[in-house]
């Protein structure tokens, strides 16, 4: 059986452990939060940066974006947004290691951003901007089968007007604030 001071020595070394551990996930919150990403797509023309918390915080293009359709501004929007949250994962990692250290918590949390986070964007394809759409054009040596005459569509037919109550004796204005229930059988 542990003597007094034996018991007094764990529960102060306890004590000092957690408190330090404290300290510890108190730093890596304070990493964490400050956690600020930013990619680049489009040879640079798009770049996003996301917070801590994985969502955009800015978003700026440069002039070379002028030269893009706006469903391609908005797909490399997509793609650099998701390059940067793609390394998320990675970050929390570097900053578990360097403030807490491997523990089944610190392993949790980074497991937990990678089944969160998006995988890194496929590789780049080259750059369209500034260059027309691309359309593939084909000629056939059927003949076209002449259009079939679409017939008109009939008239849909007109709502049945809803019954309007009936105005009661004490009802000249329309309104019915009687004690009568509303839901009748008629």
């Amino acid at each position: 059986m542990a003597d007094l001071a034996d018991v007094e020595r764990m529960v102060t070394d306890w004590e000092r452990n957690a408190a330090e551990t404290s300290q510890k996930y108190q730093a890596m919150q304070a990493e964490v939060e400050r956690i600020s990403i930013t990619e680049s797509v489009a040879s640079g023309a798009v770049s996003v940066t996301v917070g801590h918390n994985g969502l955009p915080t800015d978003v700026k293009m440069t002039q070379a974006v002028l030269k893009m359709s706006p469903d391609e501004i908005a797909a490399n929007v997509l793609r650099a947004m998701q390059k940067a949250q793609s390394k998320y994962p990675e970050r929390l990692a570097e900053i578990t290691a360097e403030t807490v250290g491997d523990d089944a918590t610190t392993r949790h949390l980074v497991a937990t951003a990678v089944d969160n986070f998006p995988a890194p964007p496929e590789e780049e394809e080259p750059s369209t901007a500034g260059q027309p759409p691309q359309r593939q054009l084909y000629e056939s040596d059927e003949e076209p089968a002449p259009a079939k005459p679409v017939p008109p569509k009939a008239a849909p037919p007109a709502p049945k007007p809803t019954p309007r109550r009936k105005a009661g004796p004490d009802d000249e204005d329309g309104e019915d604030f009687s004690d009568q229930s509303f839901l009748r059988r008629d």
